[in-house]
């Protein structure tokens, strides 16, 4: 089971108040939680209130938005996405008294056969543009694992927490498999050493970012952490336990090495990166 977090008095409040507008929102069986920096208890003063509804079936963009508005004279900025048919995911987001709160909602059979699916080593990759590296079906079940149960009365949230629990073996290895395979295939080839001895400091800025990526990616499942996604990985890495020696600070250098992007800079970034795939491969090599 999800670590237990108690939410702070302000925000338990504010969730007390909005929970009766969020079971309004269902047309079905639901489940209802805290996620994000309140639930993982690392919430900071640019932090929103992360709610997550999980129905078959919820009222359409404007009855949502109706709702909101009927609960507090002080929303604000209020906006109510995803009026799909059949209802896949949505969202209804504003401000309250100031807080920004975003309330997620999500259909709960998806949530069944990305549970499903990732536990038998399927995954999906969706490219779209509120996260700059695509999202990725198994970040649900990051989600899934830090959420605090609000209203659960289904039992849905209970059962997915029980059921990601534990790790996916299957899991583990797809993802080790896909994004070291991919790790490897940009740090000792010649396009991108063309591109260094050209200064094409664009194109390499772009190698470094993917391979990167992948890497991270590479170690969350060799640790058998799901991935959270791109926001605070930073933060997110210090939590691993097995990584390359400064492995941050290493990608923190990469991405950000602040000088001047000279040849003999370019190369000692290539030189960086392949390093670093090196003692990655050795690290997942030691799991196996």
């Amino acid at each position: 089971m999800a670590e237990v977090v108690t939410l702070d008095d302000a925000t338990a409040s504010a969730v007390s108040e909005l929970v009766p507008v969020l079971r309004g929102f269902c047309r079905s069986g639901y489940g209802i939680a805290v996620g994000g920096a309140h639930a993982k208890g690392t919430a900071d003063e640019e932090s929103d209130l992360d709610l997550y509804v999980f129905a078959s079936s919820v009222l359409g963009n404007e009855a949502r938005a109706a709702r909101v508005r009927e609960c507090s004279p002080a929303i604000e900025n209020l906006v109510s996405w995803g009026d799909e048919d059949p209802f896949v995911q949505g969202g209804t987001d504003f401000e309250r008294q100031g807080q920004k709160v975003e309330c997620w909602l999500r259909h709960s059979g998806y949530i069944d056969q990305t549970i499903t699916n990732c536990r038998a080593g399927v995954v999906e990759h969706t490219q779209v543009t509120w996260t700059p590296m695509g999202f990725y079906s198994y970040c649900a079940l990051s989600d899934l694992k830090t959420m605090v149960p609000i209203e659960d009365p289904e039992g849905m949230l209970a059962r997915w927490q029980e059921a990601i629990a534990v790790y996916p073996p299957k899991l583990r290895e797809a993802i080790i498999d896909k994004h070291l395979g991919a790790a490897r295939f940009w740090p000792h080839n010649f396009h991108y050493t063309s591109a260094v001895e050209r200064l094409d400091v664009m194109y390499t800025t772009t190698i470094i970012q993917q391979v990167v990526h992948n890497l991270i990616q590479t170690l969350f499942a060799m640790n058998e952490v799901y991935f959270p996604g791109d926001k605070k990985l930073a933060a997110a890495l210090e939590y691993l336990e097995r990584v390359p020696e400064g492995f941050g600070q290493q990608v923190q250098r990469l991405v950000f090495p602040g000088r001047e992007a000279t040849a003999d800079m370019l190369r000692e970034q290539q030189t960086e990166l392949q390093r670093l795939l090196a003692e990655t491969e050795a690290l997942v090599a030691g799991t196996r």
